[in-house]
């Protein structure tokens, strides 16, 4: 179990991941877009943030068992020491913060072995973190929450070194308590998930500074208990990460104290969740040290269609999940 403290030093994607929904804080608008996790199977890479293993590691998405990554970043010059968090942008670039980290490391789409990021954000100006969440929308916008702070970042496409964010939604009326995984549906609603107060909270596009939220799921009925990585399917169903629940699955607009449609369970501690173009759900299981892929309709202790785990993986409390083209 992950152990989460308000000290100095992170992001569902998931993720915050590839190809998310307009930034609440961003001008561009994006009506009929496709519900921003879903991912193309041809060629995909899925990655995770290999906490304990100090560094990320991609994996073919036909991969199995006890199958070697196709990219492993570690290494000093990476600058990872526990990553704790992980997006992918529309161009492949990969995205990541240490544990409780106030910097995000951002390597290019090719990078592999003991690589320099291309680009590190943070500094005094940036009020970057600490985070364990982030999330990369269509426009190139990077999206940070502070887990410490009760606030969400947000930076420029490019942003590099101690620069300011563009935006921040932080205050009472935000209901941010302990925020962490993030995901935005088709109209570019901003979801983030609440450790602090096991709920989530949803920020119409265009939100900033002390906003209400547009959307609350939170009560008894909604299972919720340590929510922490957010991603949608193309149908617009919510798909939570929820470390002591499992998988919890809401239909499109759920709202309130509403009941998950699905509630998949079996995990050590489920800590990430991302889904592909057939809508299948992919999961990574921080303890157990696996990836997951399950069938759109998984519920209960379901069967995996796939799982990726064993000493060849190396995998050692893998966070988030994201692909990459």
């Amino acid at each position: 179990m992950k152990v989460y403290t308000l000290a100095s030093f992170v992001i569902p994607g998931a993720l915050t991941l590839l190809l998310t929904a307009c930034g609440a804080g961003s001008t561009a608008a994006v009506p009929g877009a496709v519900a921003p996790q879903a991912q193309p199977l041809g060629g995909m890479r899925v990655f995770t943030a290999n906490r304990d293993g100090a560094g990320l590691l991609g994996f073919s998405t036909k991969a199995s068992g006890n199958a070697k990554p196709a990219v492993s970043i570690a290494g000093s010059k990476t600058q990872l020491s526990d990553p704790d968090s992980l997006a992918i942008d529309a161009m492949g670039a990969i995205y990541t913060a240490n544990d409780s980290g106030t910097q995000v490391q951002v390597f290019a789409a090719n990078a592999k072995g003991n690589a320099k990021p291309k680009r590190v954000i943070g500094g005094s100006n940036s009020h970057l973190g600490p985070t364990e969440g982030l999330l990369v929308d269509p426009s190139g916008n990077l999206w940070v929450t502070d887990f410490s702070d009760a606030a969400v970042t947000e930076y420029a496409p490019g942003a590099k070194g101690n620069v300011a964010p563009i935006n921040t939604i932080a205050g009472g009326k935000t209901q941010l308590s302990t925020p962490v995984g993030m995901a935005m549906d088709s109209h570019g609603k901003l979801y983030v998930a609440n450790i602090g107060s096991d709920s989530i909270v949803a920020f119409a596009a265009g939100a900033s500074g002390n906003a209400a939220p547009a959307v609350t799921i939170s009560g008894s009925n909604t299972k919720l208990s340590h929510p922490f990585s957010l991603a949608f399917d193309s149908k617009g169903r919510l798909l939570v990460a929820d470390e002591s629940s499992g998988v919890l699955v809401f239909a499109k607009n759920a709202h309130g104290n509403a009941a998950p449609v699905a509630n998949i369970t079996g995990f050590t501690e489920a800590a990430g969740v991302a889904a592909d173009a057939k809508d299948h759900i992919w999961v990574a299981d921080f303890g157990l040290g696996a990836i997951d892929e399950y069938a759109r309709n998984a519920d209960g202790n379901a069967t995996p269609l796939r799982q990726i785990t064993g000493s060849n993986t190396t995998l050692d409390g893998a966070n988030y999940i994201a692909f990459q083209r």
